[in-house]
């Protein structure tokens, strides 16, 4: 058996531990809101139970033809630049809403995982979005997506090295545009079949077929829209995990009635296949194209590719950045941080939209969230100027550079000059963005919040804030989605400084390892 299968045949084993109580909530509480780095600790859920009925319940008062018509509601977005011509955005789904998609899968949970875990699946998921783990079985964490992306991509790259002795290539791919072009009704052809859902007198068999109930669901979160579903939040990832699964079948089937042997795993939307020539890699990347179609999704061309071995197996920027890392190191002075500094730029700059300077923020502090480095007050001035011009090279990365200036800020509490120093750096830039309100929204949240978090300033805000979550932190109380449910708690105040959860601590984006 390959690591990759024996990888999936794990995942399911665990999951299979889990309570279906247990997934329930985690999916409520834990993956309500986009990964850690989205939107800052205050938009935390404290309460949100699974009931007894769903909010939305099928109408059966004519037997023959049932109804189902949640109320319809939209998506709070939230977008940071991807590209200089390009936005990444976030959804939140309305509460009720997303209520009632956790408890449909729940109560039809059986099917959910047949259609996770598919016979004779030669396609191996490395992206499975709930968080077990064999250290505690039957338990789950309260990992995202935001940490799990580098683990599950290391474990995914580690097996495919261990078992490349026995190909010659490996074929790289990805799916154009993935969340926002999925169709909402490939979720009940996922689980059913598109033949069993298209035969006549099928469409309205709610009560028959859950996936007909997500489908409307995930419509009715987005205004009607059958085009896109919400990144960010973990019922998203499930369901993208579903539709792959069906994807993923076929396209085995297919490759494998053809004779050709493979191995082939995913991490979300970005495939790897193990081959033995550039002519099977093509009928593979051809197979994959037209089961993608079927479900109304296209790969993206540029940039799949077929590699010789061992080119290829690993991401090139790691080993690039190992000169510089300062993942073991216990303390580090100025020079040598500034030389890291500028040796992750070199590597950003040749390998764009990589996690490189993500890992180089992480390594400036210990798996206790605790810094690294104590530089002299100008060495510190400068370092600080210069996080935040990192900002520009990768606004993800804004949330983690914060976190940095917060334990400085710690550290030099009793600093007047250091302190105020700081707060000037802080409140300059925050009045830049201000300029431009609308088109900085995730930069305000971050700022805003920091400032308010450490009571540096007072923020004067402009008269008239569209935001719903800006809104949120400037009154201290949620906002958004009015009236939420008395029963579900889905917003932190901001306390007093100290009083917080560290910003390090709510991220943990990276494991952190220190040299013994």
């Amino acid at each position: 058996m390959s690591l990759p299968k024996e990888h999936t045949a794990e995942t399911k084993r665990l999951l299979k531990k889990v309570s279906k109580d247990k997934i329930a909530k985690w999916l409520l509480e834990e993956g309500y809101y986009p990964e850690q780095y989205i939107v800052p600790p205050s938009f935390k859920v404290n309460k949100f139970d699974l009931k007894a009925n769903p909010y939305f319940a099928i109408d059966n008062s004519i037997a023959a033809q049932p109804k189902f018509e949640p109320e319809k509601d939209e998506l709070l977005n939230i977008s940071f630049p991807k590209t200089e011509l390009t936005d990444r955005t976030f959804g939140i789904i309305a509460p009720k809403i997303y209520h009632d998609i956790v408890w449909y899968l729940i109560n039809d949970w059986d099917n959910i995982l047949k259609s996770l875990f598919r016979t004779n699946n030669k396609i191996h998921s490395y992206s499975f979005p709930i968080p077990i783990t064999s250290k505690s079985e039957g338990e789950l964490g309260n990992l995202r997506a935001g940490r799990m992306i580098y683990e599950y991509l290391e474990m995914a790259e580690n097996d495919l090295v261990a078992e490349a002795y026995n190909y010659k290539y490996i074929l790289k791919s990805d799916i154009k545009n993935f969340y926002p072009s999925i169709y909402t009704h490939s979720i009940a052809w996922a689980i059913h079949t598109k033949e069993t859902i298209r035969k006549k007198g099928n469409r309205n068999k709610f009560n028959d077929y859950v996936g007909l109930v997500l489908d409307k669901l995930f419509q009715y979160s987005n205004d009607g829209c059958t085009n896109g579903i919400a990144i960010g939040p973990a019922i998203s990832d499930l369901i993208a995990e579903v539709i792959l699964s069906a994807v993923d079948a076929e396209c085995s089937k297919v490759i494998t009635a053809k004779g050709i042997d493979f191995i082939g795993v995913r991490f979300k939307d970005d495939y790897r296949f193990l081959c033995h020539s550039k002519e099977d890699a093509k009928l593979i990347i051809k197979t994959l194209q037209k089961q993608m179609a079927l479900f109304n999704l296209t790969l993206n061309e540029s940039k799949s590719q077929a590699i010789e071995l061992p080119e290829g197996l690993f991401r090139e920027w790691t080993a690039e950045y190992q000169t510089f890392s300062l993942r073991y190191r216990k303390k580090i002075s100025y020079k040598r941080f500034e030389n890291s500094f500028r040796g992750t730029l070199k590597v950003d700059k040749k390998f764009e939209g990589t996690g490189v300077v993500d890992r180089f923020l992480s390594e400036l502090y210990t798996k206790n969230q605790e810094l690294k480095f104590n530089f002299k007050d100008k060495d510190l001035l400068k370092a600080i100027s210069l996080l935040l011009m990192l900002k520009e090279r990768r606004n993800k990365s804004f949330p983690q550079i914060l976190g940095i200036i917060e334990q400085i800020i710690e550290q030099n509490k009793g600093k007047a000059k250091i302190i105020s120093k700081i707060s000037s750096l802080i409140e300059n830039l925050l009045n830049e963005k201000l300029k431009n309100f609308d088109d900085n929204q995730y930069d305000l949240l971050w700022l805003i919040y920091f400032v308010k978090s450490q009571d540096l300033f007072t923020v004067t805000f402009p008269k008239k804030v569209n935001s719903e979550l800006i809104k949120s932190l400037k009154s201290n109380r949620p906002e958004f989605f009015k009236p939420i449910p008395t029963d579900i708690k889905l917003f932190d105040t901001i306390k007093k400084p100290t009083k917080n959860i560290l910003l390090l601590k709510h991220l943990a984006i990276f494991k952190n390892e220190i040299e013994e």
